[in-house]
């Protein structure tokens, strides 16, 4: 039996059916994920890092997210390969996860895309600027941002904790320390608000660092903008440990430096 031109056009149309169903992006990763920002600082430069998490638990906390990553001076790609299996497992449930060091930016817009698994592929733009870096995805399909935008340190920026038993001697302990920053030469800045991901800053220009305490050991946040030596603020925690030697107090800069009164000589 001769075959009709409309018997012939059927299987083409059935093969390019299923080459249409095939070519539809689809997460192979296996779950949605949520990305987040870090900017490491150090003395002598800052890299940016962008750390991904799943929405969905794993039996072992230290699965990894395979991944691959280029950057160039107009574009990054990272892809989101597989979850990996742990040769050991740390027997606790969690997400997988993903580090990648995108290492130090010039301060421009980048044109961003992240693929998860063989085909979804997100695409946006990262900006980079001397006071932030800033996240717009223009399809976000798989994606939670944590934080679009996170701000830079200021680099004249002084942060940490003090901590006391005595609340009774808290105002005394809270007014000599302000007066010993200010004989160092720090202000009282009132900074942008934003999540500068060692802190928080409030609308009213506030430190809101996440603090760990318990009822028997108080702990305060605060923030300066400080523009001394490193010899100053070790003034400063050499002072607090000539009046009180139960305070506990604890600097950060913006080189990187940490200072804790505990261990000076």
């Amino acid at each position: 039996m001769k075959a009709t031109p409309f018997a012939l056009l059927i299987p083409l149309l059935l093969m390019f059916a299923c080459e249409g169903e095939q070519a539809v992006p689809s997460n192979t990763l296996g779950s949605e994920i949520e990305l987040s920002m870090t900017e490491y600082i150090d003395a002598d430069q800052r890299s940016l890092s962008f750390k991904f998490l799943t929405l969905k638990d794993f039996p072992c906390i230290n699965y990894r997210i395979k991944h691959d990553m280029v950057v160039d001076q107009q574009a990054i790609k990272i892809v989101l390969e597989e979850v990996e299996v742990s040769d050991v497992c740390l027997d606790a449930i969690g997400p997988a996860s993903a580090f990648v060091d995108l290492g130090m930016l010039d301060e421009k817009e980048y044109d961003l895309q992240i693929q998860m698994g063989s085909s979804l592929i997100n695409h946006g733009t990262l900006s980079v600027s001397k006071d932030a870096y800033e996240l717009n995805l223009l399809e976000s399909e798989g994606i939670e941002l944590a934080v679009p935008k996170l701000n830079r340190i200021p680099a004249q920026a002084v942060w940490g904790t003090i901590k006391y038993t005595d609340e009774e001697r808290h105002k005394k302990v809270a007014a000599y320390f302000e007066e010993a920053m200010d004989i160092a030469g720090a202000t009282d800045k009132k900074f942008s608000e934003g999540d500068y991901g060692y802190f928080k800053v409030s609308s009213e220009g506030k430190i809101t660092q996440p603090i760990e305490g318990n009822e028997a050991v108080k702990e305060q946040a605060f923030l300066f903008d400080f523009a001394g030596k490193t010899e100053d603020l070790l003034q400063v925690l050499q002072r607090i440990n000539s009046r009180y030697n139960d305070v506990q107090l604890r600097f950060y800069n913006a080189q990187g430096e940490e200072f804790r009164n505990w261990n000076l000589n």
